[in-house]
């Protein structure tokens, strides 16, 4: 796990006097990977590599980056990990290929080298990488299929940079870093900045799932999809799957996220996804730690996990760190909490403060359940966007009488203190697509029109077209694509990556590894989805006993600080409100 930096020449103009641009964007990222910093320069001057290293696999300085293939033709740059490197490594040699490292690193080159863009379909793991063919004076972008590892953009005066962080090219590339109004727009709706664009109106991320081939000296063509979770699903024939099999291929994928020449932990909650992992760990005798984070103000109170986590860790036989957070500690991080954070977010803070957690117990590596509500049915809107579909399709006159509500409603909801989103349920209801979006979005799109975004919301609409879901697979296919192609790729798994590389730890998703997703998608597209209950009795008695406790939820009381006794966080609230030019008042 690392962090990339680089520009590359699209004009045919030397790009070699930008390399302390490309040093200052590489130093932004420096907390990405302590573990060493390295330039290069392509001899023609076509294109300058920046990375920072987190030593995870051969932690030689073999192992370092910008790498060099054994001919000389191919240079990279990579933040991630190939989990299938050894096999991949194997079936290189036996087609000839030298390798001078025993690193992921260089099996990446040599996957590309050897059979193109097809080698991406090979690799199983998480990874956003850019590498220089030297002889054909091309660059290649590339992004794992779920987005697990970012890739931002961004095209001035002939020339392309990209980084792992959107505000590394904002701060220190020459790119116009003016706020878009579009992803303003977007953050007021879901409370993210929706890809591909980011909160700066120079800089784009390329999209999960894709690969894009640039030629010095070349007007850029297009991006092109390597992996499509919509034609996985339209392809696959719905086939349950049995309880055996569904062990199989979780264990397969937990083993796999194993591969590191350093310790591995495992973030542990009470509940039943990351117990389901650490239980699938323990049975295929994986060795790790645990690590749970917990807050002295819920200690005996039922959103206190520890107790429960601890009692897990005992039950598994693992050696299990509990850190306890007091309000205190939590106003000695918020600001490092805002100065890390990559782009706006209303989330990110749990991942920010256990992976501080983790870094401080000593770990590089650890695993995470994200990914298993999204997979298992977890969510609210499983049942919530089919149901309000339904509503809509029932309803005669839908369309005008939600055009009226929509209007009128709105004043009314304040009146009698209805959710905000009430008036607007028949206008949104009818489709999956459209029902999910009013179940998971923080505005509507009306309550932004009449706003100074509204400008940026329409270009929002016209910029951000996501693919919609099959329309031929089963409502809870439908809402577990939206899922993972909406929520989960812009929040959690953005939030997760700079959250957790702000304390050089890097973390791993098993429930989000590609061939675990080819493996259930049958499955998921089925009559009988797999559920929670099935990955629990997949897992074992621990996580069996989790679902049954039922979801908590990680909580943090930063609602009883900021509502608690003067002076608490109201003179950190007050710092927050001035930066925005507002004014905070208070309750009651």
């Amino acid at each position: 796990m690392c962090g990339i930096a680089g520009v590359f020449s699209l004009d045919g103009q030397s790009v070699a006097a930008a390399e302390p641009i490309v040093a200052a964007i590489n130093g932004s990222q420096r907390r990405r990977g302590p573990d060493g910093e390295g330039i290069w320069r392509a001899p023609g001057g076509d294109a300058v590599f920046g990375h920072r290293r987190l030593a995870i696999i051969d932690t030689r300085a073999e192992g370092a980056q910008p790498m060099r293939d054994a001919t000389g033709r191919w240079t990279i740059v990579f933040n991630g990990e190939i989990y299938n490197y050894r096999a991949l490594c194997r079936e290189l040699e036996n087609a000839g290929r030298r390798f001078e490292t025993k690193s992921d690193t260089e099996v990446l080159i040599n996957c590309i080298a050897e059979w193109g863009e097809a080698g991406l379909s090979r690799l199983i793991g998480m990874y956003a990488f850019a590498l220089y063919d030297g002889l054909k004076r091309e660059l290649w972008l590339a992004r794992d299929p779920f987005g697990v590892k970012p890739l931002y953009y961004a095209i001035e005066n002939g020339r392309l940079w990209f980084a792992s962080q959107a505000r590394a090219l904002a701060r220190a590339a020459p790119v116009d870093a003016k706020t878009d109004n579009a992803a303003a727009a977007g953050f007021f709706l879901h409370g993210y900045v929706p890809e591909p664009l980011t909160w700066w109106r120079g800089v784009r991320a390329l999209s999960p799932g894709c690969s894009w081939r640039l030629r010095c000296g070349e007007a850029p063509a297009q991006a092109q999809a390597f992996f499509s979770l919509s034609a996985l699903f339209a392809q696959a024939a719905p086939q349950p799957m049995q309880a055996q099999d569904l062990r199989a291929v979780l264990t397969e994928s937990v083993q796999r996220h194993f591969v590191s020449d350093v310790p591995v932990g495992i973030f542990l909650s009470s509940g039943v996804d990351s117990i389901a992992i650490a239980a699938l760990a323990r049975d295929a005798a994986c060795n790790f730690s645990t690590i749970t984070l917990a807050f002295d103000d819920y200690r005996g109170e039922r959103a206190d996990e520890a107790p429960l986590a601890e009692a897990a860790a005992d039950a598994l036989g693992v050696r299990h760190d509990t850190v306890r957070l007091s309000q205190d500690d939590f106003l000695a991080s918020i600001d490092d909490y805002f100065d890390q954070m990559d782009q706006p977010s209303t989330d990110g803070l749990n991942v920010f403060l256990v992976s501080r957690a983790a870094a401080r117990a000593g770990l590089k590596v650890a695993l995470s359940g994200l990914g298993g509500d999204e997979l298992f049915g977890g969510y609210p809107s499983f049942a919530d966007a089919p149901r309000i579909a339904a509503l809509g399709r029932a309803m005669p006159l839908r369309a005008p009488l939600g055009a009226m509500a929509g209007r009128f409603g709105a004043p009314l909801a304040r009146l009698f203190g209805l959710n905000h989103k009430t008036p607007y349920l028949l206008r949104y209801a009818g489709d999956i697509e459209r029902a999910y979006f009013l179940r998971r979005c923080l505005r509507v799109f009306e309550e932004l029109d009449a706003t100074q975004w509204a400008d940026g919301l329409a270009r929002l609409k016209q910029e951000q077209t996501p693919e919609p879901p099959p329309s031929d697979i089963s409502p809870h296919a439908q809402v577990a694509f939206l899922e993972m192609t909406r929520y989960m790729r812009n929040q959690p798994l953005r939030d997760a990556d700079w959250a957790s590389m702000a304390h050089s730890l890097e973390l791993r998703v098993p429930f989000l590894d590609v061939a675990l997703l080819r493996a259930l998608a049958p499955a998921i597209i089925s009559s009988a989805p797999p559920r929670k209950a099935d990955l629990a009795a997949a897992a074992g008695p621990l996580a069996v006993a989790a679902w049954q406790r039922g979801k908590t939820g990680f909580a943090t009381p930063v609602d009883r600080w900021i509502g608690g006794a003067e002076p608490g966080l109201m003179p950190w609230a007050d710092r927050v409100a001035a930066r925005f030019g507002v004014a905070r008042t208070r309750a009651g």
